[in-house]
């Protein structure tokens, strides 16, 4: 974890100066809010989407997450010129410091809840890490994707450790190598987004996914976050093994004696997250 729950306690006092938060119930949204820069990053932006979805994973009454984006650009991944020259970077004095460099890749290992991009526009380099690291992708028909780094002398090496999670790693190679910009369509067949939608149907579609996710158990949810990432460290023997006693911690659970009571009751469960 990047922040400690000292760190993460003070949220409330932190004015962010790059994105901005929203608490709708258990939804958590956060919107990247550099749109004159096509909301590219910069270091302390990093270090605020870092703390917003460190915020969100220790917060037991966060169950979704939804990445969105003011004006015609999702992301335009990394600003270089700030990046290769730190003195540009607008510093933010109410940002707890980070206990080591943040990545945004990792930052959204470690949400072991679920996310959805809304993408209304165009997602270029560093912007995959984003949608990659997400859940669920929503895109709207118009929004393309490319990765022109080779373009600019440099490879896209985080995000091709994003795309090696979705696409097969001829394909992952092949977009980093081409830097050709597809539609949201191609990146639906390859993967990279879930849903493809009008302009008019981005909020509802988006809508009912978060509908959805925040009618089923946030508990069973999270423990099934932290067995697939665990899977990946244990050997083939053991992993049967691990899940049936994963399975027994959740079948012991509050929120699964109250999904087999509504389902016997035929009413909507009440989820307690625990």
């Amino acid at each position: 974890m990047y922040f400690s729950l000292m760190a993460i306690g003070k949220f409330a006092r932190v004015k962010f100066n790059f994105i901005e938060v929203e608490e709708q119930g258990h939804l958590f949204k956060i919107i990247l809010n550099r749109p004159d820069k096509r909301n590219a990053f910069t270091p302390t932006m990093v270090n605020e989407l870092g703390y917003a979805l460190s915020y969100a994973q220790q917060n037991n009454e966060i169950w979704c997450v939804v990445v969105e984006a003011r004006g015609p650009v999702f992301c335009s991944g990394m600003d270089l010129n700030v990046f290769q020259n730190p003195e540009l970077d607008q510093h933010n004095e109410t940002l707890p410091q980070p206990k080591s460099l943040i990545t945004i890749g990792d930052a959204f290992r470690m949400l072991n809840k679920p996310s959805i991009a809304k993408i209304q526009g165009a997602v270029m380099a560093g912007g995959f890490l984003l949608v990659g690291g997400c859940t669920f992708a929503v895109a709207v028909e118009e929004a393309e994707f490319s990765l022109p780094e080779v373009k600019r002398g440099i490879f896209p090496l985080q995000v091709i450790s994003t795309l090696l999670n979705i696409t097969s790693p001829k394909q992952a190679m092949q977009m980093c190598i081409l830097a050709e910009t597809f539609s949201a369509k191609k990146a639906q067949e390859v993967g990279i987004v879930s849903h493809v939608c009008t302009k008019e149907t981005l909020d509802e579609t988006c809508d009912q996914l978060v509908e959805t996710i925040l009618g089923h158990s946030p508990f069973a949810i999270g423990k099934g976050f932290e067995a697939f990432k665990a899977l990946e460290s244990l050997p083939e023997m053991a992993r049967y093994m691990y899940l049936a006693d994963q399975l027994a911690k959740i079948r012991a659970s509050d929120d699964a004696q109250e999904g087999i009571n509504a389902f016997k009751e035929k009413r909507k469960p009440v989820w307690k997250n625990s």
